[in-house]
């Protein structure tokens, strides 16, 4: 359940007034409570919804009766980028207070929560979520390197889609990924930094890097290859440890299908056939199946 407090009004118009409507673009959990302690780049992190830019959410473990706040700084020398409890009981969360004294927050019970702040009337929620067979870390992942469109600048990196509360460890992204290099941060708002969170292809038994499994020990940085362009499809589950990256069809064009390869029949797109077809975009007749091929 909910529960909400508001504050004055002139506290509202203190923020919008010194940050304007789009100047926190993320919160951080952080405190005792989380998996990342104290530390900044290894908070939980809260993302704008869709239909509100001032409102922030997500879901992650909160351990009982310890510390947690919410901050956008990146350290921890502008108490004016924290928001703390606006009550000095620290089980009473309702009301946000943007700097002033350090009131922190605290949960009764060690579980997954829905947490949500909503800078607009100061007001924060914590409420249990329904999945709690496993502790809930991430509900983002971005992918950094010169494989894709942001480069190795780690806040353009580009955001996979979270399973949500029904797959909480699943992240999906379809795209384009040009010839290079990627590996995947967790939290793109941490101002460049590279010492946070981040995931690394795994290895196999042997010692030898295996792509298909992804974890979080980086010994060695390696990342994972991706040998020519094109579009991707990229399923990750955190819970297996498993990563699976694969072609994807580019703009509604087929894959090239290899049954019956022999008594197949090309076409370029102008309807004449071609006697051995490359490089290009072509109608391929296989029986009475037609499709259209990328060579």
């Amino acid at each position: 359940m909910f529960n909400f407090t508001k504050l004055t009004a002139s506290a509202i118009l203190t923020l919008s007034t010194v940050f304007g409507a789009s100047a926190v673009d993320h919160l951080n959990i952080i405190g005792g409570a989380t998996p990342g302690g104290w530390s900044i780049v290894d908070g939980i992190l809260m993302t704008q919804t869709p239909d509100n830019e001032n409102v922030f959410s997500c879901i992650g473990y909160l351990k009982a009766d310890e510390d947690f706040k919410f901050t956008f700084g990146k350290d921890f020398s502008d108490p004016n980028k924290e928001y703390r409890n606006a009550s000095t009981d620290p089980y009473d969360i309702s009301g946000l207070m943007q700097g002033g004294n350090d009131n922190k927050f605290k949960v009764a019970e060690s579980a997954n929560y829905y947490v949500e702040c909503n800078l607009d009337d100061m007001t924060v929620s914590v409420s249990k979520a329904e999945y709690q067979d496993n502790p809930i870390r991430f509900n983002a992942l971005f992918l950094v390197g010169n494989a894709t469109a942001g480069g190795w600048e780690p806040v353009a990196g580009t955001q996979l889609t979270w399973g949500g509360e029904q797959d909480p460890f699943r992240f999906t992204w379809t795209g384009e990924l040009k010839e290079g290099e990627f590996k995947i941060e967790t939290n793109r708002y941490n101002y460049g930094a590279w010492d946070g969170p981040w995931y690394f292809a795994g290895l196999d038994e042997d010692g030898n890097i295996d792509y298909t499994k992804i974890v979080a020990d980086g010994t060695g940085d390696r990342k994972w290859q991706i040998a020519e362009p094109g579009n991707y499809n990229i399923d990750i589950d955190l819970q297996k440890g498993s990563i699976a990256i694969t072609k994807a069809p580019l703009n509604g064009i087929e894959g090239v299908v290899e049954d019956n390869a022999a008594s197949a029949v090309y076409y370029n797109l102008q309807g004449i056939v071609v006697a051995n077809p490359s490089n290009g975009i072509f109608i391929k007749k296989v029986g009475d199946k037609v499709y259209k091929v990328k060579l």
